[in-house]
């Protein structure tokens, strides 16, 4: 489907004279702003290619995977109503707002900030922009974790398996036997193809 939008909107661009296939080569045009811009404003999802900064949590994100379930309107429903639950029981831990970032620097290193505890380690951000990888340093055992990132509007959304995303947690609140814990991870056990992770804001 993505394929579908993205060759929709090089043949806008060329018929509008914004941009032709001679000029450029196909790399070019699909890596361009105006394309990324183009597709933005047909899916309303834009390719990051920056993420330096601080970025600040706002709250739980969920998705789910699969052509046929991201048809389904409800699958939206759902993912707020469970977004809803997941967040009474991540507060319990203190995971809320004001107590959790990210900071990425541009030499490729990070840190992960939770009640005041810095993680650090190295990220890397993939070409097209849809998946981060974390590698943390001994601070967090050299855990590794490989997310889908997707920025829409203000709101980035930084998405792991459930099960990957239970264990960080479990590390970073000390909490790997936490009954809240477990809640957590009976509402994901109750949902195939779903994705849990962090919903961020840049901090201006």
């Amino acid at each position: 489907m993505k394929k579908n939008i993205i060759t929709a909107a090089i043949a806008i661009l060329c018929i509008s004279g914004n941009m032709t296939i001679s000029a450029q080569s196909l790399k070019d045009i699909l890596n361009s702003s105006v394309v990324k811009d183009a597709v933005s404003s047909m899916t309303g999802i834009t390719l990051p290619t920056d993420i330096t900064g601080t970025w600040d949590y706002t709250g739980t994100a969920v998705k789910f995977e699969g052509d046929n379930v991201l048809k389904n309107a409800t699958a939206t429903l759902a993912a707020t109503e469970i977004e809803k639950k997941l967040n009474t029981y991540t507060e319990k831990i203190g995971l809320k707002e004001g107590a959790f970032s990210y900071t990425f620097n541009a030499d490729s290193t990070f840190t992960t900030s939770f009640k005041g505890k810095p993680f650090s380690g190295t990220y890397s951000l993939s070409p097209d922009g849809k998946r981060l990888t974390f590698n943390y340093s001994k601070t967090l055992n050299l855990m590794k974790m490989t997310a889908t990132i997707e920025v829409t509007g203000t709101q980035t959304d930084i998405m792991f398996k459930a099960d990957k995303l239970l264990e960080f947690i479990g590390k970073i609140s000390s909490s790997s036997s936490n009954a809240t814990l477990k809640s957590i991870s009976s509402i994901a056990s109750q949902y195939d193809g779903m994705n849990i992770g962090f919903a961020v804001k840049r901090k201006e």
